[in-house]
């Protein structure tokens, strides 16, 4: 099981996307700022960069994240997951997953590509190679 985007195995997209960021932000500054007036160069030439390092500074914490079910992370752990639910709450409602084999959270999706479960799981992202769920959204955009 992976923990986070940068694990092995890596997808293409995945590469792919840490290649054509700065690949893009390089023309811009050789090719396309250049082009342009003095007094549009530089405020555009500020702006790009500050959205293109905002971009991947966003994409690597989203990446570095791990979004998998605190139970599960407790299960890996070999906590006792009992404890931990009474910590928790007494009333809170739990599904039990095949796959990961432990109790999780009721909002909790299993993912296939990462194997795992995920608290609030709202896709996997190709681009990243994560999933995108309650602990890694907020990055995420």
């Amino acid at each position: 099981m992976r923990h986070n985007g940068l694990e092995k195995p890596y997808n293409w997209m995945q590469v792919s996307t840490w290649i054509i960021l700065p690949t893009l932000l390089l023309q811009f500054f050789f090719f396309a700022s250049p082009l342009l007036p003095l007094a549009a160069s530089i405020p555009c030439s500020i702006a790009v960069f500050f959205f293109g390092a905002l971009a991947a500074y966003k994409g690597y914490t989203t990446c570095i994240t791990d979004p998998a079910d605190d139970h599960v992370i407790c299960h890996l752990n070999r906590q006792n997951e009992k404890t931990f639910v009474d910590e928790e709450k007494a009333e809170e409602e739990v599904k039990y997953c095949f796959a990961c084999e432990t109790n999780v959270h009721s909002h909790s999706m299993h993912c296939k590509f990462c194997d795992k479960c995920v608290a609030r799981f709202d896709h996997h992202c190709q681009w990243l190679n994560t999933c995108i769920g309650e602990k890694n959204y907020q990055y995420f955009f």
